[in-house]
C-alpha cells in the first residue's frame, strides 16, 4: 500500500528543499516582519515553503535569517517515518496536521485513512461525514437525501428556494430603480446648477432643460419642481440685485458769486468830452469761486 501522489507530491518538494545550502524557520525582514518556513537560499533571493505556500523574498528587503528546524522539515521527517498501512497512524499524522494548521494536508490524510478502513469514525468525522440511514454520507449528498436543493453556495427546502428567488428578484428590481433614481438626481443636480446666474437668458435656459427633462422621464413632481426652482431663483435674484451696489466715480464743480461785487464809475466816449462828470458810467466786476470735487460712491446696481 502506498500513500496518494498528492499526499507525495509535497515530499518531493522538501526532499529537493532540504537538499539545498541552506534552511532555517525564520526570515527577519528590515520592516520588522517575520516570516517563517522551510528557507532555501537561492543567492540573490530567499525561497520559503511554509505548508501551501511557496514565495520569494529578495535579500535586498532581509535584515537577517534565524537557522532552525522548521515545521516543514518536522513533516518530512514525521511523513518519512509514517507507515504507509496503518490507518490509525495516518489518522494521528492528519490530527496533527490539523493542530499545526494545515487543513488541506489533513483532508488528504484522512482519505488515505477511508482507503485502509471506509468505516473509521475519527477519518469520516473529521471530513464531515455523517450516518445516515446506516451509510456514511458526505455533507452535499446528507442534504441531497433530505431533499434539499443547492443555489449560490447554500442548501435550501424548494419553498424556501423560491421564497428566496423572489426576495432576490424584488432587490434586482430595487437596485435597477435605485440607479435610475440616482441617475435622475445627478442630472437634475447639474441641471440645477445653471440656475445660479445673474444671466437671465441663462436662467431661462436651465429651466427649459429641466422642464424638457422632466418631460422625459414623465414626472410630474419634476415638471414642479422645475417651476418652483426657476420661481426661486429669479425671486433671489430680484432680491440680490436690490442689495447689490456699483461703485461709480463722480466729477463735480461747484461755483459760488463772491459778494458783494466791486462796483466802479467812468466817463465813455463823447460823453466825456461834453460833460463828464453828469454822465458817469457804473461797471460792476463780479469774482466767481470754483471747486473742483472727484470721488467714488456705491449706488443701487439695479442689475
Amino acid at each position: 500500500m502506498k500513500l496518494s501522489r498528492s499526499l507525495l507530491l509535497i515530499t518531493a518538494v522538501i526532499t529537493s528543499l532540504c537538499a539545498s545550502s541552506a534552511l532555517a524557520d525564520e526570515i527577519h525582514l528590515k520592516n520588522g516582519k517575520v516570516i517563517s518556513g522551510l528557507v532555501v537560499d537561492e543567492g540573490a533571493r530567499y525561497t520559503v515553503v511554509d505548508r501551501d505556500r511557496k514565495f520569494a523574498i529578495k535579500k535586498s528587503l532581509v535584515k537577517k535569517v534565524a537557522e532552525s528546524n522548521c515545521f516543514m522539515s518536522k513533516y518530512q521527517a514525521r511523513l518519512d517515518k509514517l507507515p504507509v498501512d496503518d490507518a490509525e497512524a495516518i489518522f494521528e499524522f492528519g490530527r496533527w496536521l490539523d493542530q499545526n494548521d494545515w487543513s488541506s494536508r489533513a483532508k488528504l490524510a484522512y482519505r488515505e485513512v477511508l482507503d485502509l478502513d471506509p468505516d473509521h469514525r475519527g477519518a469520516r468525522r473529521a471530513l464531515s461525514y455523517s450516518m445516515y440511514e446506516g451509510e456514511w454520507v458526505s455533507p452535499d449528498e446528507l442534504n441531497r437525501k433530505k431533499g434539499l436543493v443547492e443555489f449560490a453556495g447554500g442548501w435550501y427546502t424548494k419553498h424556501d428556494l423560491a421564497e428566496l428567488k423572489k426576495e432576490i428578484e424584488s432587490n434586482k428590481k430595487l437596485r435597477i430603480a435605485y440607479a435610475e433614481r440616482r441617475r435622475i438626481n445627478d442630472k437634475v443636480n447639474r441641471i440645477v446648477q445653471k440656475f445660479a446666474t445673474f444671466n437671465k437668458k441663462k436662467r431661462a435656459k436651465a429651466y427649459n432643460e429641466l422642464y424638457q427633462f422632466a418631460e422625459q422621464v414623465n414626472s410630474p413632481e419634476l415638471r414642479k419642481f422645475a417651476d418652483d426652482t426657476k420661481a426661486h431663483f429669479d425671486r433671489m435674484h430680484k432680491i440680490l440685485c436690490a442689495k447689490m451696489m456699483a461703485r461709480t466715480e463722480i466729477q463735480a464743480t461747484h461755483t459760488q458769486l463772491k459778494k458783494p461785487i466791486d462796483v466802479f464809475q467812468t466817463a465813455l466816449g463823447a460823453a466825456i468830452a461834453l460833460n463828464a462828470s453828469q454822465n458817469p458810467v457804473r461797471i460792476q466786476l463780479p469774482e466767481l469761486s470754483v471747486a473742483k470735487v472727484q470721488t467714488t460712491v456705491d449706488i443701487p446696481a439695479g442689475c
